[in-house]
This record gives C-alpha cells, sequence and structure tokens, in this order.
C-alpha cells in the first residue's frame, strides 16, 4: 500500500482555514463589521493563525465584539459566523 504524500504545513494550515463564501461574506462585512472589508479581512488572518476553538472564541469576544459595539441586535449573524468558526476545527 502506498502512503498518501505526507502535508506540508502550508497544506494542514491551508485545510484548517475559515471558508466563508462570498454570500456570508457580505452580510458579515456589512452587519459585524461596519461595512468595512478592510477591518473583515484583518479579523480573518488573525483567525485563520488561531489554533483552537476555544481560543478563536475567546479572540472574538474579547477583541473584536467590543469594538463593535458587542454586535447588538446582530444574533442572526453571530450564529453564523461562529457556527463556521466551529466548523474549521470540526
Amino acid at each position: 500500500r502506498k502512503q498518501p504524500p505526507a502535508k506540508s504545513l502550508n497544506d494542514k494550515l491551508t485545510d484548517k482555514e475559515l471558508k466563508i463564501d462570498l454570500n456570508n461574506r457580505l452580510a458579515f462585512v456589512k452587519h459585524l463589521f461596519n461595512g468595512s472589508t478592510e477591518d473583515y479581512n484583518r479579523v480573518l488572518s488573525q483567525l485563520n493563525t488561531i489554533d483552537s476553538h476555544e481560543r478563536s472564541i475567546s479572540f472574538i469576544e474579547n477583541m473584536v465584539r467590543p469594538d463593535y459595539n458587542h454586535w447588538a441586535g446582530k444574533e442572526e449573524y453571530i450564529e453564523r459566523f461562529m457556527h463556521l468558526i466551529e466548523r474549521r476545527f470540526s
């Protein structure tokens, strides 16, 4: 039996990257990041470097939400965003 080629670190990281489709991305930028694609991209880049679900949640709760009025009234979008983060680690 042939062994599959070993994955490079880059492959492993890419596998764990957050995958967010265009519709969600546009909704998140508009509703969670006050229309700032730059802020959204920065947060996603940071999330992609975090290696656990718990740390990702902590980062969102402590570093991101306070900058955006804790995403008050944005429950539907928060739920979708957090679900995608959760899927990354499942």
